[in-house]
């Protein structure tokens, strides 16, 4: 889907210019959105809030019920809010936006006592005025992935996370999916990698792909235009992570894209990483989870994601 995006993108003559024009007439006129998309300060573009529908307390009533029928596992859920509720003091004056605050509080009580809950709002909320979101796509960097891993690990079994990483840049001109929908394709992000000190050493293997690496990173996706694919070379229904660390526990990952760059501070800790998307996913969860014993898991998803989403609910109740 990637490559054909692309493709139509490339032969549609002149579609960035047309795009890139509307959004400088909008500004004329002292607008401060273009195609769904807020102009925020600082060169931010804001994604707005999707609306919670049937989708959304599907998924709040699967999980409670997967928790309930796997009191043996360790099981953590993570909705994490996105830039235009964390970093709300970007919007444009006025600009209507939703409460993501009051949409997580619904998952929590929705899930009652059966899974463990890890909100990360306040944790993002203290580190907003940092690069924490990129500003052109609807992803968080790296670094704020890291803040939210720190804030995470107990949840997930891990009682020493490390403290010391390599930080390397890997790209400095990253435009992502809101510069692409709203027009402001000047708009140039930071991809930041984050190598934890001590790490164990790892093969990530693309489950049906027929595809091995010693990485977590695909140094490919720095040629394309998605440069955020660096991580874990974009969305794939299974990915497995087998490390050398010396413990026997293994984790499953349930999550959406937000959860490809936090992959990277997983490998110190586990025997085994899957990193299972649902949108893609179509083989039985339960023989996952028997056939690699495992221990601790994790759902991890953005607030937008899982309000919009329909393949969760079916995943995990079997359907």
């Amino acid at each position: 889907m990637t490559e054909s995006e692309d493709f139509v993108a490339d032969q549609f003559f002149l579609r960035d210019g047309w795009v890139s024009a509307k959004l400088v007439m909008d500004k004329m006129l002292g607008k401060r959105e273009s195609n769904g998309i807020y102009l925020g300060k600082n060169d931010y573009l804001l994604e707005p809030t999707a609306e919670p529908d049937e989708r959304f307390e599907n998924s709040i009533s699967a999980i409670k019920t997967f928790g309930e029928a796997h009191s043996s596992l360790n099981v953590a859920v993570s909705v994490v809010p996105n830039a235009i509720y964390v970093c709300s003091d970007l919007l444009p004056a006025n600009a209507p936006v939703a409460d993501q605050g009051e949409i997580i509080k619904k998952i929590k009580d929705g899930l009652g006592t059966s899974v463990k809950y890890a909100d990360t709002t306040d944790v993002l909320k203290e580190h907003s005025s940092e690069y924490i979101y990129y500003k052109s796509d609807h992803h968080w960097t790296s670094l704020g992935a890291r803040y939210a891993f720190d804030f995470l690990a107990p949840s997930i079994g891990i009682t020493n996370p490390v403290s010391n990483y390599g930080i390397y840049p890997v790209a400095d001109d990253f435009s992502g999916t809101m510069a692409a929908t709203s027009g402001a394709t000047g708009v140039k992000d930071i991809v930041e990698i984050y190598i934890p000190e001590h790490n164990s050493e790892y093969v990530v293997e693309y489950v049906g792909e027929n595809k091995k690496t010693a990485t977590v990173y695909s140094s490919e996706a720095l040629e394309k235009s998605n440069k955020y694919e660096v991580f874990l070379g974009g969305n794939h229904a299974l990915v497995s992570i087998k490390t050398t660390a010396a413990n026997k526990k293994n984790l499953l990952v349930i999550r959406d894209s937000y959860a490809n760059c936090f992959a990277q501070f997983l490998t110190p800790y586990y025997n085994s990483v899957f990193l299972v998307d649902p949108r893609y996913y179509s083989d039985d969860l339960e023989r996952l989870i028997k056939d690699n014993s495992i221990t601790d898991v994790l759902i991890l998803y953005n607030v937008n994601t899982f309000v919009e989403d329909n393949s969760l609910s079916a995943m995990l109740l079997d359907e």
